[in-house]
């Protein structure tokens, strides 16, 4: 029986990717803010609606969002990714 796929991205097993800077063209279905925090200036997520000012700003240390992410602009501390 295969692992699902909500419980392999959970679960980091489909591996994920540090973010410190701009990252566009790829996948992600959770973001982290690392151990210090984040700022996200903008983000890309087809699945979220409504305004989505929240997401973006200073983020305390492992606030964590789900969704399909392609775009990440992080300009202070770190976002873990986890791949889709």
């Amino acid at each position: 029986m295969s692992t699902p796929a909500f419980t392999e991205q959970s679960l980091g097993k489909r591996g994920s990717e540090i973010v410190t800077g701009s990252v566009t063209g790829k996948k992600f279905a959770i973001i982290v803010a690392g151990p210090r925090g984040a700022t996200l200036d903008s983000f890309t997520c087809s699945n979220k609606t409504g305004t989505a000012s929240g997401l973006t700003g200073n983020l305390p240390a492992g606030y964590t969002s789900y969704g399909n992410f392609t775009a990440l602009d992080v300009s202070a501390g770190s976002i873990e990714a986890y791949n889709a």
